[in-house]
């Protein structure tokens, strides 16, 4: 699944605060690629449309991270899709990344790709043996159906062929950061080890002989597949962040769109800023930086555009969200936020228009297919 607000974020001294706050646009620093849309699972609260089968050319990922280079960009991540079910995509950008001077966040995935252990560890040391020395971030919660004996073996084996046991970060979605802990806990037992939080980090971590990783909590949306599954109208609003976390990004789907960040939104094409089939890294940039919602989210923020629509109509929204991803897909495909079109996502379990006031009816996503339907 797409990873709404995991990403690491440096804090900022109050003086490079105030800084960027004056310089305030869209200046990515990280890149991202999914090689692949497809996954060997098929999880509740999932975004990724998993039956495309699109997949991304190596030659052609190449090409742009050698650009993204030039721009001074030198972060990459992984994620899909499974990104392990296209292995050649992770070795050979990874081993062109490496040569360009890039360090390696991680690869996000659901650690159940595998048949045999054998399969699994083969797999792990090609990608070390092609330069990549980031992390396999682990997803681990209830809507993912591996068993625990499953998430235990990749855990060990990363473990072994890498020779680090700070090889993994574990990903979890719940409605809180101290909620839906149940299957980590489970892994940690399995390990011989425990959970418990870590007021240092601000967050949980897992620590067992073998293994020790952070948990990144994913504010759970209800977007997509997940539209039934929670109300994110919590009754609080969202703090302001500008989208430093999951956005400043360059994150590249399996047909070459470009968005600005990993949120749950990023599936939309409303935030499409390009395509690395058609534009240069430097275009791409260009082009997120005068787009109508993305330049003024990174400018003034999201909240901006909250106040807008709220100006506009006081009653347009349901409620208060703490949730900054959750807002961002609302707001677009409701047609909400100025000058863009409110279409997209499972369109079929609401009742929307294209502008929200009573025009005229949704009846397609954006990718065109009928409400309710994945796949091409």
């Amino acid at each position: 699944m797409k990873c709404a607000d995991d990403r690491p974020n440096p804090i900022l001294s109050r003086g490079e605060a105030r800084t960027r706050s004056r310089r305030r646009t869209f200046r990515p620093n990280y890149l991202s690629f999914s090689g692949t849309y497809q996954c060997n699972l098929s999880c509740a609260h999932c975004c990724v449309p998993i039956e495309w089968e699109d997949r991304l050319p190596v030659a052609v990922a190449k090409r742009f991270t050698s650009e993204c280079a030039e721009l001074g960009i030198r972060t990459m991540g992984f994620t899909g899709g499974e990104p392990f079910l296209y292995p050649e995509f992770l070795e050979k950008v990874s081993r062109h990344a490496a040569k360009l001077g890039f360090s390696f966040d991680k690869i996000s995935t659901n650690g159940a790709w595998w048949k045999t252990v054998d399969e699994l560890e083969t797999a792990l040391r090609r990608l070390l043996r092609a330069g990549y020395t980031g992390r396999l971030g682990l997803s681990v919660d209830r809507f993912h159906p591996v068993r625990i004996e499953v998430l235990a073996q990749f855990a060990r084996s990363a473990a072994k062929v890498s020779g680090r046991d700070d090889i993994l970060t574990i990903s979890y979605a719940a409605g809180a950061p101290d909620a839906g802990l149940e299957k980590v806990q489970g892994l940690a037992k399995a390990l011989g080890g425990f959970v418990e939080f870590s007021p240092a980090l601000g967050a949980w971590m897992l620590v067992a002989p073998e293994v020790s990783a952070t948990l990144n909590f994913n504010h759970l949306a209800a977007v997509e597949r997940a539209e039934d599954l929670t109300d994110n109208w919590d009754g609080a609003w969202f703090r302001e962040d500008w989208c430093e976390g999951p956005g400043q990004a360059f994150v590249v789907t399996p047909r070459g769109e470009v968005k600005p960040c990993c949120g749950f939104a990023s599936d939309l094409d409303q935030l499409t800023i390009g395509n690395i089939h058609e534009h240069s890294a430097a275009e791409v940039l260009k082009r997120g930086r005068a787009h109508p919602y993305v330049g003024k989210v990174f400018s003034k923020g999201l909240s901006a555009i909250r106040e807008e629509i709220l100006a506009k109509d006081p009653a347009a929204l349901p409620g208060k969200t703490t949730n900054h991803c959750y807002f961002c897909w609302f707001a677009l495909t409701r047609g909400l936020a100025e000058g863009m079109p409110g279409r997209g996502g499972q369109v079929g379990n609401w009742t929307g228009t294209d502008d929200a006031r009573g025009q005229e009816p949704l009846l397609n996503d954006v990718r065109g297919r009928a409400p309710g339907r994945r796949g091409p």
